[in-house]
């Protein structure tokens, strides 16, 4: 006796495009390196003849390629596409939309935050260079002076969080973080680091210099204990100063 053959699915079966086949085809030889970043790829015409493909899916595929930021594309006779290595702005667009989307609030970030930097000071307290990597980012905390313009001051904290989940050693860590710091950035100035413009030494400093020591001795988990309690005081006085303020508002704030 045969067993009956289940109802087939109602949903409908997804066909990709000529263009999406086409790019996923050549996104896949730059991620592996077959194309090398800033190589050129062959013309248009050799590639219309290698997938057998029309002009206008072609420049269909390599407009989703160049969305993606895995090339750039040059107009005009002596023009063509290169490869190019994606960038964490991609990944943080879409994160921002889908924060955005989601309404998120400003100190459910901080809450994140507060979860995720501890580790990297943890890991960077492991490594053999953490005295040097230390000196470096205190090195880059001494660049904010009192008087400082906001926006330079972002640029600042927005180098020193590189270098730190740089650092650190652990690739996945550092691309999710420059993915968050991506989506926040413009409200860096506003919400994470209120200074008294009138303090010689604000609060930032002392716990930056606190941090690194840790670090320096190895001091892991003192380091990044330390840094989570600094980081959920900071979510708090941003929950209360900002209340149910969401992304999209900060966003708005600063366009």
């Amino acid at each position: 006796m045969t067993t009956p053959m289940p109802p087939l699915s109602a949903e409908p079966v997804h066909v990709p495009k000529t263009a999406e086949v086409v790019a996923q085809a050549i996104r896949n030889q730059i991620v592996r390196g077959d194309i090398a970043e800033g190589a050129a790829l062959p013309s248009e015409a050799e590639l219309m003849v290698h997938f057998g493909v029309s002009r206008p899916s072609l420049r269909e595929a390599f407009r989703i390629l160049e969305s993606e930021k895995l090339i750039t594309v040059r107009r005009g006779s002596r023009g063509g596409a290169r490869a190019t290595r994606p960038d964490v702005s991609v990944a943080a667009r879409y994160l921002g939309l889908l924060m955005q989307f989601d309404g998120v609030l400003l100190s459910d970030v901080f809450e994140a935050r507060a979860m995720i930097e501890p580790l990297a000071l943890r890991l960077l307290a492991r490594r053999e260079n953490r005295q040097e990597a230390a000196a470096e980012l205190l090195a880059i905390m001494d660049e904010i002076v009192p008087g400082i313009d906001p926006r330079l001051r972002v640029d600042v904290w927005s180098r020193f969080y590189a270098h730190l989940f740089h650092s650190c050693g652990n690739k996945t860590l550092e691309l999710l973080y420059g993915t968050l710091t991506g989506v926040v950035r413009s409200e860096l100035s506003d919400s994470i680091f209120q200074e008294d413009e009138g303090s010689q030494s604000p609060n930032w400093k002392k716990t930056i210099i606190k941090a690194m020591t840790f670090v320096s001795e190895g001091k892991g988990d003192e380091a990044a204990n330390y840094w989570m309690k600094q980081m959920l005081l900071i979510e708090a006085r941003v929950q209360e100063a900002h209340q149910r303020r969401t992304l999209i508002d900060a966003t708005v704030a600063f366009a």
